[in-house]
C-alpha cells in the first residue's frame, strides 16, 4: 500500500488566491445546468438497456414492455384458475425450442404457449425449487428433497445421495466457462463435469456449508452466497496442484 503525503493546513491557508471574475461563475453554472440533465438521461438510458440474468450475463433490453398497452401486448397472470396446475411457482426457465419450464412444489411443468403439462412425478422429479438451462440447452432441475436432475432430449438423469450427493436439498445451480455444473446444496457445493462425474468441491470451507444462491460472473468465476450470509468465489484450477 502506498501512502499519500499529507499537506499541512497552514501551507494551504497561506497560499495566495486569485479572484475569479464574476462572469466566470455564471458561465460555469450555466454549463453545468445545461450539461447535467443530458448526462443523467443518457446514463439512465444506457443502464436500462441491460440487466443481469441468472447466470451472470446480460439480457438485451425488451423491445416491448409487457406491462404497458404499447404494441398491442398485455400482461396475463397464470394461476390454478387459468390453466396452471399449481397455486405456486418457485422457478422458471426456457429451452431453445421455445418451451417455458416452471418449477413448483407439485413438480415440473412445461408450457408451450397454449397449455400446461406437468411431468409425471413417478420419474422422481417433485418439489422443484430451482431451474437452470446450460450452454448445451440441457435443463437442470434442483429439488427440495430428491437431489438434482438434468433433462436432455427427453431423457432424465438424476443424482441423489446414493450417487454421492452431499444433500438431497438443492438451492442453486449454475455453470462455469468450462461447462462444469455447480450444484449448491444445504450441505456443501458439488460439481458435475461434462461426462456426468459428480464430486465435492475441494475447498474445506464449503464442505458442510449451506449454499443459498450462485451466479456466473463475466470474468468466468462462479460467485455464491451461503445461508450464513458469506460470499464466496469458486473457480476450477487451471492446472493440478504440485505434489
Amino acid at each position: 500500500m502506498k501512502l499519500v503525503p499529507m499537506i499541512p493546513v497552514k501551507a494551504i491557508s497561506s497560499r495566495k488566491t486569485e479572484k475569479v471574475p464574476r462572469y466566470g461563475f455564471l458561465f460555469l453554472f450555466a454549463a453545468l445546468f445545461l450539461f447535467f440533465p443530458f448526462f443523467s438521461v443518457t446514463a439512465r438510458a444506457q443502464a436500462s438497456q441491460y440487466s443481469f440474468n441468472s447466470s451472470g450475463g446480460y439480457n438485451d433490453r425488451l423491445s416491448v414492455d409487457p406491462l404497458t398497452s404499447e404494441g398491442g401486448y398485455c400482461a396475463v397472470l397464470y394461476d390454478n384458475t387459468s390453466g396452471l396446475p399449481t397455486s405456486e411457482a418457485n422457478a422458471i426457465a426456457q429451452t431453445s425450442e421455445g418451451c417455458i419450464w416452471i418449477g413448483s412444489y407439485s413438480g415440473l411443468i412445461r408450457f408451450d404457449g397454449n397449455s400446461f403439462v406437468r411431468m409425471d412425478s413417478t420419474r422422481g422429479v417433485a418439489s422443484v425449487v430451482c431451474l437452470y438451462t446450460d450452454t448445451r440447452d440441457r435443463l437442470w432441475i434442483g429439488t427440495n428433497d430428491n437431489g438434482v436432475a438434468v433433462l436432455e432430449k427427453g431423457q432424465l438423469t438424476k443424482w441423489g445421495k446414493a450417487e454421492g450427493l452431499s444433500s438431497s436439498y438443492i438451492n442453486a445451480i449454475t455453470e462455469d466457462g468450462h461447462k462444469t455444473i455447480y450444484v449448491g446444496t444445504t450441505q456443501g457445493l458439488m460439481t458435475i463435469t461434462e461426462d456426468g462425474t459428480l464430486s465435492s468441491f475441494a475447498d474445506e470451507r464449503l464442505r458442510d456449508c449451506g449454499i443459498r444462491d450462485m451466479r456466473l460472473g463475466n470474468d468466468g468465476i462462479v460467485y455464491g452466497l451461503t445461508t450464513t450470509g458469506d460470499i464466496f468465489s469458486a473457480e476450477r484450477a487451471s492446472r493440478p496442484p504440485c505434489s
